[in-house]
């Protein structure tokens, strides 16, 4: 056996121990900036995001080089990755020449008001001064213990959207990090809820979603181990909604089949066209047959504010779950969703029915319940990102009506291009926009070139183009440009870009098309 150590012996261990630990204290204070060094790097960065964003105005929406080029090529040699991660500290003019030349001067810039693709944001401002104050004093917002403001605030914001959607009292929900965490959470809520359902039975399970239904949904029911359930692609009629006379033949013969029917989803705002599903009617076949009703607003939602689009919101009060993205309709930066469940006990019961930790004793919480219900009980992450801020600043410092103003303009934008484009010889419209999403397509052939091919090509001329960025979808065979308005930077100047860089990609296309 080794002897043990003398008296002597281990006080000077312990004084060789101390002499390290101030030795790597004052190598470690590096990370402890003084007030001058934070004011400086807080000056280079802020002066570097106001210039960018001032370049917005002249520049193209997008830039993207050949494959070789880009910054995801791999090759330790090119953009980001020519500068690795090392010991040695960079200065702030080359870690922002770094960024500036590998980030944000290249691929899509997605502030810029000439985005129209996908479902896009450009990032209102105040929501950085908002993540600033919460990253600067770490503000861990998981308990209300440790945090009762903070857990308030991201609580209050959950109040103030269950009230815009007409939840009752005693609903719950969590502020998460988009649209796809926050289907996980509604889908888990959902699954733990349904009585009697066991593993064994998962393979029995229907979950009903529409021809247009998102694929987060898809994710999401592989993620919580449902991915043997089965999925009933409900068709759409001619406006593009779910089809409910479909939905209640379908659930009626499942039931016959000896099948389970668990979930339908409704979805207020399609990606792919921006219809509204009738959540009033599907809620009606839901309680008949004891179905979750979830409703998808990720990129409707915040439509609700505006007296237009209020009336497609008609049933949304009744569901069982709902998810919203203020990265989408309020234009915070990307990383920004919400989940409501109506009967905020089943949530609660989702996400706590497991042992939790002994480390989490509070000696000032004397066993009794929080005031505020904790976000890390109502959701699967437990440290998160204090989200609540970026949300909260910039509703506070501009106040609702300008994001309703924001969103009304949005939707007479997309009914002006509507128009527009519809004017347009040799082009369809597929119907005139209920939100901010417009398909459309050229319908000739060109050059012995079929539709689809040609309309392929023109997408790709336009985003070659750069000065603005739009996206597509494929609707039953056919392919169609897709232009989606909801940037707040986005203007009808921009509208009227589009246009014109559209007809110049189809003169072009058609010229290098006779040509060839």
């Amino acid at each position: 056996m080794p002897a043990a150590a003398t008296p002597t012996s281990e006080k000077v261990e312990v004084k060789n121990l101390r002499e390290n630990l101030l030795d790597l204290r004052e190598k470690s204070k590096k990370l402890d900036l003084c007030e001058t060094r934070r004011k400086e790097l807080l000056d280079g960065v802020s002066n570097f995001a106001s210039k960018a964003l001032e370049r917005l105005r002249d520049s193209e929406t997008a830039v993207f080089s050949s494959a070789g080029d880009r910054n995801n090529s791999g090759s330790p040699s090119t953009g980001l990755r020519s500068s690795p991660i090392q010991d040695e500290p960079l200065g702030l003019e080359n870690i922002l020449d770094l960024y500036g030349k590998h980030v944000e001067n290249g691929g899509l810039r997605a502030a810029h008001g000439g985005h129209m693709a996908y479902v896009p944001s450009n990032g209102v401002f105040p929501a950085a001064m908002g993540d600033f104050l919460a990253d600067t004093l770490c503000t861990y917002a998981g308990r209300s213990t440790e945090s009762p403001g903070a857990v308030a605030m991201n609580n209050m914001l959950l109040e103030w959207m269950a009230e815009v959607f007409g939840y009752p009292d005693g609903f719950q929900g969590n502020m998460t990090s988009g649209g796809s965490s926050a289907t996980v959470i509604a889908m888990a809520t959902a699954r733990d809820s349904r009585k009697g359902l066991r593993a064994r039975d998962f393979h029995r399970v229907v979950v009903y979603v529409s021809e247009l239904t998102h694929h987060c949904i898809k994710k999401a029911l592989h993620t919580i181990g449902l991915g043997e359930a089965t999925i009933r692609d409900i068709p759409v009629d001619s406006r593009w909604k779910m089809d409910v006379e479909s939905l209640e033949t379908t659930v009626k013969n499942d039931i016959q089949n000896g099948l389970i029917p668990f979930a339908v989803v409704a979805t207020v705002g399609t990606t792919d066209v921006g219809s509204c599903d009738p959540v009033d009617t599907i809620a009606d076949v839901a309680e008949e047959h004891g179905l979750w009703l979830h409703v998808d607003a990720a990129y409707g939602g915040f439509f609700a504010l505006c007296e237009q689009t209020k009336p497609l919101f008609k049933g949304v009060e009744r569901s069982d779950s709902i998810i919203v993205d203020p990265h989408k309709g309020l234009n915070l930066p990307y990383g920004s969703g919400m989940v409501l469940v109506r009967d905020g006990r089943k949530l609660h019961a989702s996400n706590t029915s497991h042992k939790q930790g002994g480390y989490l004793y509070h000696p000032l919480n004397n066993g009794s319940d929080d005031t505020e219900l904790s976000p890390c009980n109502l959701s699967f992450e437990l440290s998160t990102h204090f989200r609540g801020p970026r949300m909260w600043f910039p509703l506070k410092l501009f106040g609702v009506q300008a994001f309703r103003s924001m969103l009304e303009e949005k939707l007479q934008l997309a009914t002006y291009f509507y128009h527009k484009v519809k004017d347009l010889d040799g082009f369809e419209v597929l119907q005139e926009p209920e939100l901010t999403a417009v398909a459309f397509r050229y319908k000739e052939p060109v050059g012995g070139i079929d539709v689809n091919e040609v309309n392929k090509c023109l997408l790709e001329e336009m985003v070659q183009d750069g000065r603005v960025f739009l996206s597509s979808t494929t609707l039953k065979g056919s392919f169609y440009l897709r232009v989606c308005v909801l940037g707040f930077r986005t203007h009808v100047e921009h509208v009227e870009l589009c246009v014109e860089v559209l007809r110049k990609s189809l003169r072009k296309l058609k010229d290098c098309l006779s040509v060839d």
